[in-house]
């Protein structure tokens, strides 16, 4: 599995960021939205005051995966690793 950081433009000035794991690679995933498909991550974490939390810890109601529209994407940046797992 590859892990990414996916920014979102939405109506307010930061923007939202999805981070997960997809087995597409960084330029699959580039391809997908150039064609507008819909971009899947699995395994959804996220970041508190720079620590990395599974997505349960924020809403155990969920399940940890997200399709995300195309026409929002703004970034996809490529983690080197599961960032659970990687050095600060």
């Amino acid at each position: 599995m590859n892990w990414f950081n996916i920014l979102l433009k939405t109506d307010g000035e930061k923007g939202c960021t999805f981070a997960g794991a997809s087995p597409d690679s960084l330029e699959m995933l580039v391809e997908k939205a150039g064609r507008g498909e819909y971009l899947r991550l699995d395994d959804l974490v996220y970041f508190d005051r720079g620590e990395v939390k599974d997505w349960a810890q924020w809403d155990k109601r969920e399940v940890p995966t997200v399709y995300i529209n195309p026409a929002n994407v703004v970034a996809i940046q490529q983690f080197k690793g599961d960032p659970r797992t990687l050095p600060k």
